[in-house]
């Protein structure tokens, strides 16, 4: 899990990110500013410990809101996956991370990390759509 763990040239982008996770059904943020990977902050709030690290990791959705791609970013595991249940959530909780972050509405929701290429592997990336749709795709039409 050490690859994890922030590196020197990590510094910038963790601090121009805004890191969240969904935990125990509720969201929450790291703290604005931070330079610690997802793994560090999760580490510090005692969420995890070695021995249940990468468990924890494989089952809880994270991502980040990263303003320079003026996008949210979900996704889970060592390998920065996505499945449906990373996108359900997405869907989920777009609307709630606009809130609290105060983000214009036609912020990008995607599923991945922010970069295709992450310390030399390459990861799978899609678009769900702005906040505004993936929260009006998730709205139930009322019944006749």
């Amino acid at each position: 899990m050490d690859d994890l763990r922030t590196q020197s040239t990590d510094v910038d982008f963790h601090r121009a990110r805004r890191m969240f996770c969904i935990r125990n059904g509720r969201l929450t943020f790291a703290p604005e500013g931070t330079t610690m990977s997802h793994l560090e902050w999760f580490e510090a709030e005692g969420w995890v410990a070695k021995d249940n690290a990468r468990d924890f990791m494989d089952a809880t959705v994270r991502g980040v809101y990263f303003p320079a791609k003026h996008a949210v970013f979900f996704y889970r595991g060592a390998g920065f996956f996505f499945d449906a249940a990373v996108e359900t959530e997405a869907r989920r909780w777009a609307g709630e991370i606009m809130s609290a972050l105060a983000l214009d509405p036609h912020v990008e929701i995607r599923l991945g990390p922010p970069d295709a290429a992450v310390h030399g592997a390459r990861y799978e990336q899609k678009r769900l759509g702005t906040i505004e749709s993936v929260s009006r795709d998730r709205r139930v039409p009322p019944s006749s």
